[in-house]
């Protein structure tokens, strides 16, 4: 997370992190203007000095930030030691970015009754620096060496640096009407401009610096507009979705979070996919898309490529080119690629089967086809921890170093199965299995579905803890991780849970040592091993309660979809919606509970916000509320009881958008005659409006 006093704002997969002041001042090491993971300046300031008062300096008065842009207004300091000496100036700074155009607007107003004249210097500085190099990266890696280069220009100056491999990457800064000038940094280049501005007696005067990021990226347009609205929760769901537009990168996908994660994860992209599927079919369809396209097609050991396999990350930059990096991409998770397959499946439920081109129904048979192949005797997806500098030790969404260990703190000896993957596998092998049936090739839709069965069979008993009443959250090489965990939340979300065993696996995840004021716990709390304060070992995170709260809706278990629906709900609506002077979706929160610290909803320092995940909790927790789901081509609703308030969204299904309200024990679903083009809806074609009013 970053820090307290700096804010941020990201579009296009061009982030901007200012300071205190409203800009980027070297010395901040979390502060940059960044793209294509690349740290294109590591200041972009512009300093005010009142030559009459040169000591007297700027304090912050406010601060609003969103995903665009970020305005700071600060008022000059006094310029007198006597209690009471006039402030002179109101400056208003306001940082946008736009596309690979990010701007500073700095506006100053005199508040005197005299003109006054005062200095304003821009300064640009940069290395050329891989976010991987930068200190405010987790670990920084050592520094390449590339050749920097600067060049004046009329009211500015071109910044660059050639890396090793021949790229070149380009800062143009500007600063209207000044002089500019660029000088050598030790390690960076620089360019500064000065002005001199005088502004009238009460009157403002604006001045813009600007800097353009080359090279750019082609875009891919993706319509990304879900429409749900709570009473509870005004404003959340509309930040959700500005938050996830924000977040998408050119190619079409969304990124992970900012400021550390501006690109491409592939689970966490198939899970933004399947929290938003029935309200934004074409976020869907763009991120298989994508992933379809990155899909390995050979093995390759120092990135665990392996045909079939959908990548974890993709990064770009220098270092990834010049074998600094095994992430351009990297495939070490061994669950974005049954992720991928299931929700192929997922979106052809929705949008129909013959909306899946061929390139994606076979991705998705390959994917399968992996998930197959890997499998043990009982169909387990079992992973090692990747022997390489920069590999990762554990390949599921708890990919900390210390994040699978039994109760008492004991590490898990590898190999290590998880119980959500198998889950995953489950439901990717399942759901790749009616898309076949679909389109008569019976031999492989038997083949996928014997496997499920078996793999549901085998995870029952493999994983099931009678002590608890719950499942596992791992097996390893010595037996069972007895740990209560989340994780069985996704097994509910996938439908591997036999009914029988349903509402003893629920009730265990509603105990007080899971269930927090926030949502679920990672970890549970009785355990020796909890630690509210860790990355995934007690912590909470709103998208890992939103699948359980979805596991939930499916097993029909409303009390729990209301408790974790009503906590995850409230906390993203305070984490979103509570501090105008930052914006987005946090990561993760810390562990603790009631009184311990805001009813539990404290921000983990190390997390990321916004997080895309995060944001498409929202979505998420809406499914879980209104019960959806399809039924004879139209989708179904459901609300779960002690639900308050009123429920409006947007379903597609099928060719044919469908407005829900729901309210009290009356639920009205009504189709119209519009449909995006994505779901492969032919737009011409007419329906008879209806209304379908419903109890529940």
């Amino acid at each position: 997370m970053i820090p307290e006093d700096c804010a941020l704002a990201v579009q296009d997969g061009v982030v901007c992190v200012v300071g205190e002041a409203g800009d980027v001042r070297d010395g901040r090491d979390e502060t940059g203007v960044y793209g294509n993971d690349t740290q294109y300046l590591r200041e972009f300031a512009v300093r005010v000095t009142d030559p009459e008062a040169p000591d007297s300096g700027w304090d912050r008065l406010e601060r609003q930030a969103g995903p665009d842009g970020v305005e700071t207004v600060l008022i000059g300091g006094a310029p007198g030691e006597g209690r009471g000496d006039a402030r002179r100036f109101v400056l208003n700074r306001s940082l946008t970015v736009d596309g690979d155009v990010v701007s500073l607007e700095t506006t100053l107003t005199n508040y005197t009754a005299a003109e006054r004249t005062v200095e304003v210097d821009l300064t640009a500085e940069s290395a050329f620096r891989h976010v991987f190099e930068c200190p405010g990266f987790f670990s920084p890696r050592d520094p390449v060496e590339r050749d920097l280069d600067e060049t004046e220009r009329e009211s500015g100056a071109g910044l660059s640096g050639t890396s090793p491999d021949g790229t070149t990457r380009t800062a143009t800064v500007q600063l209207d009407g000044a002089d500019a000038e660029t000088t050598d940094a030790d390690d960076a280049v620089r360019a500064t401009a000065s002005r001199t501005l005088s502004i009238p007696a009460g009157e403002s005067e604006t001045i813009v610096a600007t800097v353009r990021l080359q090279p750019t990226r082609g875009r891919v347009d993706v319509d990304v507009d879900p429409t749900v609205s709570m009473d509870d929760y005004p404003n959340l769901f509309d930040a959700a979705a500005e938050t996830l537009r924000a977040l998408m990168l050119p190619e079409g996908v969304p990124a992970a979070g900012a400021p550390r994660f501006v690109a491409p994860f592939g689970r966490d992209a198939l899970l933004v996919g399947f929290q938003t599927l029935p309200f934004a079919p074409e976020l869907t369809r763009s991120v298989l898309t994508y992933f379809a396209g990155r899909q390995a097609t050979s093995t390759d050991p120092d990135t665990l490529a392996e045909p079939g396999k959908i990548p974890h990350e993709g990064r770009r930059g220098d270092l990834p080119a010049l074998g600094e990096s095994i992430r351009s991409p990297y495939y070490g998770t061994v669950d974005a690629t049954p992720l991928f397959a299931a929700l192929v499946a997922a979106y052809g439920e929705w949008a129909g089967e013959a909306s899946i081109p061929d390139e994606l129904y076979d991705a998705a048979v390959d994917a399968a086809e992996w998930t197959l192949s890997t499998g043990d005797e009982d169909g387990f997806l079992w992973y090692e921890p990747h022997d390489h500098e920069h590999g990762l030790t554990h390949q599921g969404w708890k990919d900390s170093a210390d994040a699978i260990a039994r109760p008492d703190g004991d590490a898990a000896t590898p190999p290590v199965a998880l119980a959500e993957v198998q889950a995953y596998a489950y439901r990717a092998l399942d759901g790749v299995a009616d898309l076949a049936s679909a389109r008569g090739d019976d031999d492989l839709a038997e083949r996928l579905a014997e496997r499920a069965g078996e793999i549901q069979t085998a995870f029952d008993e493999s994983f099931w803890l009678p002590e608890e009443g719950c499942y596992a959250l791992a097996l390893d090489a010595d037996g069972a991780v007895d740990a209560v965990a989340s994780n069985q939340g996704h097994a509910l979300w996938c439908g591997i849970v036999p009914e029988e065993r349903a509402d003893s696996v629920i009730d265990r995840l509603l105990r007080s040592d899971v269930l927090t004021d926030a949502g679920l716990r990672t970890y549970a709390a009785s355990h020796d091993a909890f630690d509210p304060l860790s990355y995934h070992r007690g912590s909470v995170w709103p998208h890992d309660t939103s699948l359980a709260a979805m596991g939930c809706a499916r097993y029909g278990r409303e009390d729990a979809v209301e408790a974790l629906a009503e906590r995850g709900l409230m906390t993203l609506s305070t984490a979103a919606t509570g501090d105008p002077g930052r914006w987005g979706f946090p990561e993760l929160l810390i562990g603790l509970d009631g009184t311990e610290a805001d009813a539990g909803r404290a921000p983990h320092p190390d997390s990321c916000e916004p997080a895309a995940w995060s944001a498409g909790s929202a979505f998420g927790f809406a499914r879980a509320a209104l019960g959806v789901g399809v039924e004879a081509d139209s989708p179904t609703v459901d609300p779960a009881d002690g639900i308050d308030g009123t429920i409006e969204a947007t379903l597609f299904c099928r060719d044919r958008r469908h407005a829900v309200r729901t309210s009290g024990a009356a639920t009205v679903v009504t189709p119209t005659s519009e449909a995006p083009a994505s779901t492969g809806a032919d737009p011409d074609r007419e329906h008879d409006n209806q209304e379908v009013t419903s109890d529940g």
